[in-house]
């Protein structure tokens, strides 16, 4: 099978969500013996590139990263060109990237059954920034988050219906997003289909604490460890982290928190921190390559995700639940889908710092039973959001468009 996907950005962009997971799932599905061509957007030094089994197309003449007026119009003409060279099987959009090719039935004229994912919606985008302004500090960006609220619900008017509406199979990534298509999109129900979004799992495997990097951050044999992962920005939420921390730290006095990461919040939580008076607790590591992630996932005792960000479950957490960890999360968008409360994981209400402290003290409390729901979410992360079982239902969507494509 030949198959042609389409997103706006790859790793060769830079790092994110959607870049990891586009290569993620075209290696995959080239894995399995199929031809995988990207088509992306523009990038100042690379055209075409080949990576892992996938031949990568960066479209000249188009900004990177952006569903620009330039992508629309030259993007569709490279997926035509590929099309006309290749003869392809399938297409597969990631969000909107082929919105332009749909909406003008050029995968109908070219008998080219197509796939669209979204990994989040404008209501998801629309909640956010409404979260940002009630539950962020009081900001001068209050404005242009009150403006991207506008923004989103033209782009579902504009772009995401459409999108939608012209694919042969519309994808959600949890339990939640399906449940969301079903109220928002023109979707029939046999054009709707869930695939989870997973990733190789083999280097996040449960591990005893690495004793050097606790020497290298100071922190002693036996202590508590809470560790978080995210970009220091003010819809991660690490604000309420910290502004947990003083009750946390009372409760147990030798307790410490990782901050990975960086971003332009870092200012501001070095500042909250000396005003709390908890620097003693905490340690800022900077950015931290893949790689290295499992060694802060083996010395900690939970992974701790206070977004105020409505989308799908952060990829960090599927980490952290297969290294055997407990994650404390917002309960918010998809993360459900991902954790049962009390099961193998903790839920918290969305910006409720007392919440997620008594949450965390209470784990901290019961080890046994820390351990046993660490044991469960490995084996959730393991069987439902690996990388494999990502492909193979993707590929099933492939199948089943192929074989309906024809018909009216």
């Amino acid at each position: 099978m030949k198959v042609c996907m389409v997103t706006r950005a790859m790793p060769c962009h830079g790092r994110g969500g959607m870049e990891d997971h586009a290569l993620s799932l075209a290696q995959g599905v080239a894995a399995r013996g199929h031809d995988v061509t990207v088509v992306t957007t523009g990038h100042e030094k690379i055209t075409v590139e080949q990576v892992g089994g996938v031949e990568i197309h960066c479209v000249a003449g188009t900004p990177s990263r952006v569903y620009s007026p330039a992508w629309r119009a030259l993007g569709t003409a490279a997926i035509e060109k590929l099309h006309a060279e290749r003869r392809f099987d399938v297409l597969h959009s990631q969000s909107i990237g082929a919105y332009e090719f749909l909406r003008r039935g050029l995968h109908r004229s070219a008998s080219l059954p197509a796939a669209v994912t979204f990994h989040g919606t404008p209501y998801d985008e629309l909640v956010s920034s409404f979260n940002l302004i009630r539950y962020a500090p009081p900001s001068r960006r209050f404005f242009n988050d009150a403006y991207k609220m506008g923004y989103w619900a033209a782009q579902y008017l504009l772009y995401y219906r459409g999108a939608a509406a012209a694919a042969d199979a519309l994808i959600a990534t949890s339990d939640q997003q399906e449940a969301l298509f079903r109220r928002q999109f023109p979707v029939a129900p046999g054009r709707l289909h869930k695939v989870y979004n997973g990733m190789d799992l083999e280097t996040f495997v449960p591990a005893e604490g690495d004793d050097v990097l606790r020497t290298q951050l100071a922190i002693p044999a036996g202590a508590p460890v809470l560790l978080c992962i995210a970009r220091f920005v003010r819809d991660k939420g690490l604000r309420f982290v910290v502004d947990a921390l003083p009750a946390i730290a009372k409760a147990h006095p030798d307790v410490h928190l990782v901050l990975v990461g960086d971003g332009e919040e870092r200012p501001a939580l070095t500042a909250q921190v000396e005003r709390l008076g908890v620097a003693r607790h905490l340690h800022f590591t900077g950015y931290v390559p893949l790689n290295d992630l499992p060694r802060y996932f083996a010395i900690s005792d939970l992974f701790v995700n206070a977004t105020i960000r409505r989308n799908g479950y952060d990829l960090t957490m599927v980490e952290a639940m297969a290294c055997g960890r407990v994650v404390v999360s917002s309960d918010v968008g998809s993360t459900p889908t991902l954790i049962a409360d009390d099961v193998d994981g903790l839920l918290v209400p969305i910006g409720d710092s007392r919440a997620l402290a008594n949450r965390i003290i209470g784990a901290l409390n019961d080890r046994p039973r820390l351990k046993q729901m660490g044991a469960r979410a490995r084996d959730k992360a393991v069987s439902a959001f690996g990388l494999s079982t990502m492909v193979e239902r993707t590929i099933e969507v492939y199948d089943a468009i192929r074989s309906t494509h024809a018909q009216p």
